[in-house]
């Protein structure tokens, strides 16, 4: 195989694989395809504009208890994690979500980096132990009460269809 046909290939696959969001070990979740363990900080626009499998789905599981939050500072601080690539980048918000269960809050989000557009997806929760009891590490936030997980972000249906249009509109 020539150099070009493998370059083709891997060209193909990747796109293949960044186009499509997949099945999320929490139910009715999916995530964009990056490496497990990480945090998600340079997710390419195009990447999310070209996820071609985003479906209509039964609202009991589109959005999971799932709600859109007003913007604010509080929560701006609570998904920006307190670590190098956090605090020396600034960051647009672009969408949040909160869920509260049991006097646990989640949030998502997607952050557009303002110095190289490339977009940025956080889960925070207000409780370290709420990501340590699943087995996640967890990264203090710039709000002293809020923590990251340390792991590649999945959401509802809803989260990435309504992202997708943010990023289209």
């Amino acid at each position: 195989m020539h150099k070009i046909e493998r370059e083709y290939l891997f060209l193909f696959f990747y796109n293949y694989i960044m186009s499509q969001i997949k099945h999320s070990s929490i139910q009715n979740e999916y995530f964009l395809c990056d490496l497990p363990g990480t945090l998600q900080y340079t997710i390419d626009p195009n990447d999310i504009l070209n996820i071609d499998n985003i479906e209509r789905t039964p609202l009991s599981e589109d959005r999971r208890g799932f709600e859109f939050v007003e913007h604010s500072y509080e929560y701006y601080s609570a998904v920006i994690p307190d670590t190098p690539t956090g605090t020396n980048n600034e960051w647009n918000m672009i969408l949040l979500m909160k869920k509260e269960v049991d006097g646990e809050i989640w949030l998502k989000a997607a952050l557009r980096n303002k110095k190289t557009g490339k977009i940025a997806l956080m889960t925070s929760t207000n409780n370290a132990n709420n990501l340590l009891n699943h087995n996640h590490r967890a990264i203090q936030s710039l709000n002293d009460e809020w923590f990251i997980g340390h792991y590649r972000m999945s959401a509802p249906m809803f989260f990435w269809r309504e992202l997708r249009n943010r990023l289209k509109y």
